[in-house]
């Protein structure tokens, strides 16, 4: 592992909006989304040490040309961690040499960022990476975890972004955000060169992870995120959850009865902060059985779980202040 970031990914690193917007998109095109997750998940213990397990995942099905290359996932970790170790999906799947298993690209210390490359996922395909950290925070610290990924197309059928099209994104990119704006008015053709190596590719964010620091290791198997229910209007329940979903990701949503039984409700989407906001309409609504006792909303990409637990008497939502405050 090396101490630096090179400059053509300091350039992708500043410029992940270009990626997408300067390609053109074709049928069948991958889709790569992110995830990660902490154990322990509830706190740290100062001291001790913390695993981060970084998802991505290729939803494309198109087996002849939706696979992905160039995947890599910048993590921006806290002050108060230091990486140690790594694994990953493909040990004792992939040999060492080989180019698409997961590793470590590289570690800037000063910046605290690591850059993992997933090399190339196929149609369907997911892997994982997992880093240990050592936590040095002091109790009462909070430890905060920014992931963001990107990909490109690794079929042959994938459309360059031709100089008109780079000019155009440069230009918009440029007018938006000065620093940009700086770091092109420096580095014009490494930028131009780099845009042309990611066509039909793309970036997206993970969901983000804050986690307290404290004198013990807290860690537990259900969802930590509150789903809430408001009062019932004109045309069903609204369901809100806190930003901890990947921007945009599709997340599924269902009641459990008390013999462990899983009835599916609905799919929606995650905003683009990572929030969930829904309505359920009356028929859905009216379909929970009364011993229904509680409604999970789980991303099918970050894994997140919000959960509602109904009340034992009945399957009226818990009132808000209480299903903020989950075992």
């Amino acid at each position: 592992m090396v101490a630096s970031l090179r400059p053509t990914l300091l350039a992708l690193l500043l410029l992940l909006p270009l990626l997408a917007a300067c390609s053109r998109p074709t049928p069948g095109l991958p889709r790569v989304w992110p995830g990660q997750s902490l154990s322990p998940n509830v706190q740290a213990r100062s001291g001790d040490t913390v695993t981060l397990t970084l998802l991505a995942t290729n939803e494309s099905r198109n087996r002849d040309h939706g696979a992905a290359g160039q995947v890599r996932t910048y993590t921006a970790y806290p002050e108060g961690a230091t990486p140690l170790d790594f694994t990953s999906s493909d040990v004792g799947r992939l040999s060492a040499d080989d180019r698409d298993r997961a590793w470590v690209e590289e570690i800037d210390t000063k910046n605290r960022v690591l850059i993992v490359s997933f090399g190339q996922l196929g149609a369907q395909e997911r892997k994982t990476a997992t880093i240990t950290f050592r936590v040095a925070a002091p109790p009462g610290a909070s430890l905060a975890f920014r992931t963001m990924l990107t990909w490109a197309n690794a079929s042959p059928d994938g459309l360059d972004c031709d100089a008109t099209c780079v000019a155009e994104q440069l230009q918009e990119v440029q007018d938006r955000d000065p620093q940009v704006a700086a770091y092109v008015a420096d580095h014009e053709a490494e930028v131009r060169a780099l845009i042309r190596t990611y066509p039909g590719g793309g970036d997206a964010l993970a969901n983000t992870l804050d986690l307290p620091v404290g004198d013990t290791a807290l860690n537990s198997p259900t969802p930590r995120v509150a789903l809430l229910l408001g009062d019932r209007e004109q045309h069903g329940r609204r369901m809100t959850a806190s930003a901890l979903f990947t921007p945009g990701e599709p997340v599924m949503l269902w009641y459990n009865l008390p013999d462990q039984a899983a009835i599916f409700l609905v799919r929606t989407d995650a905003f683009e902060d990572g929030r969930l906001d829904w309505t359920l309409d009356d028929a859905a609504w009216d379909a929970i059985p009364p011993e229904a006792t509680s409604i999970v909303a789980r991303g099918q990409y970050s894994n997140v779980e919000a959960l509602h637990l109904f009340n034992r008497s009945g399957r009226e939502p818990l009132p808000a202040a209480a299903a903020a405050t989950l075992p």
